[in-house]
């Protein structure tokens, strides 16, 4: 009794400080976002006295509804509206308009999507294949992979200033390099052209993160023995029957683990748009998490901001589940 006391002891000593961080930056904000969610919250008034909430516990031990919810909204500085944002969400075209494709890839549940699919296809499967490629040099190795990877060290800043010049359309490299090439009828703005736009951003993505998804497959291919590609070649097997047979099935690990990162990846795009598009034309590169910026630090709407986080955060697990439970199942197939 006493040694399980000993270490049931020395476990809070070890795990509670990091236990209590969590719960105060991690479940916390959770736990009050959704509560502002309800709210009306504009993010410029007062609230977070200790006094409010001891009242509303107060009135929430005594059962007395009123004094709980005044409590409450004291202490949030803010009115509950229950929930009307969410009602507004629901038919709100700049988040999701379903009146026709179009319109849908242009909300910025839409345009989260598109770019979503684009980055998980690419570095779940694109990745795999450069992987794949790499392994097989011979010469320069590190040279190589390095050229690569190299893209991922710079900052989110300096890569997305680095597009922003590329697409300009005075002063750009790409429209200069179409002039030098006499096709000076495709120039245009590729960071504030409806079509292009999209485009330019997943490039500035693929660019930017391709390196730190084929390292993880590359990981992974340095870790097949082998004894499995001598005896495929003692069977007379080629690169594509290798890889078939034995690099695929085992790097199945890495495409679940590839596929999670991109999907979140994508889904909290936000960094590269704010340097580039700031969601323009219009409203069309809109990200679920720059319109919730948008919301919230440029148009004082906290409140109607924290109900699109929540539902963005139920969305993202949902698909995360899906995504992760395929997978799996398709792993133990093979």
């Amino acid at each position: 009794m006493k040694r399980r006391r000993r270490e049931s002891l020395v476990s809070l000593v070890f795990c509670g400080p990091a236990i209590a961080l969590y719960l105060a930056f991690v479940i916390g904000p959770a736990l009050l976002g959704f509560a502002y969610g309800l709210t009306d919250w504009s993010g410029w008034s007062g609230g977070g006295q200790a006094s409010d909430l001891g009242a509303a516990l107060g009135g929430l031990a005594r059962l007395d509804g009123g004094a709980a919810r005044a409590g409450c909204e004291a202490f949030l500085g803010a009115k509950f509206v229950g929930l009307a944002n969410y009602a507004e969400l629901a038919h709100d075209p700049v988040f999701a308009n379903f009146q026709s494709v179009t319109a849908f890839r242009r909300s910025a549940l839409g345009f989260t999507l598109f770019e979503t699919l684009l980055i998980v296809l690419t570095f779940t499967f694109g990745a795999m294949v450069l992987a794949v490629l790499l392994d097989r040099v011979k010469h320069r190795v590190g040279l190589v992979r390095g050229l690569f990877f190299y893209p991922f060290v710079l900052s989110l800043l300096v890569s997305s200033l680095l597009f922003l010049y590329l697409g300009n359309y005075r002063e750009g490299a790409i429209n200069k390099a179409l002039a030098w090439m006499g096709l000076s009828a495709w120039q245009q703005d590729w960071l504030m052209s409806p079509t292009w736009a999209p485009w330019t951003i997943f490039a500035l993505v693929a660019w930017t993160s391709m390196g730190f998804f084929t390292t993880l497959y590359l990981a992974n291919l340095q870790a097949i023995p082998e004894d499995l590609y001598e005896a495929a070649a003692l069977d007379g097997a080629g690169p594509l029957a290798v890889f078939r047979a034995i690099q695929f099935p085992l790097l199945m690990p890495t495409v679940l683990t590839n596929s999670v990162l991109a999907l979140i990846n994508g889904i909290n795009l936000f960094g590269q748009v704010v340097v580039t598009t700031q969601g323009g034309p219009g409203t069309q590169t809109f990200t679920l998490g720059y319109y919730i910026y948008h919301l919230g630090r440029l148009n004082n709407r906290q409140g109607y901001a924290s109900a699109v986080s929540f539902v963005v955060f139920v969305l993202l697990a949902a698909i995360a589940i899906v995504q992760a439970t395929a997978l799996r199942r398709r792993q133990v197939e093979l």
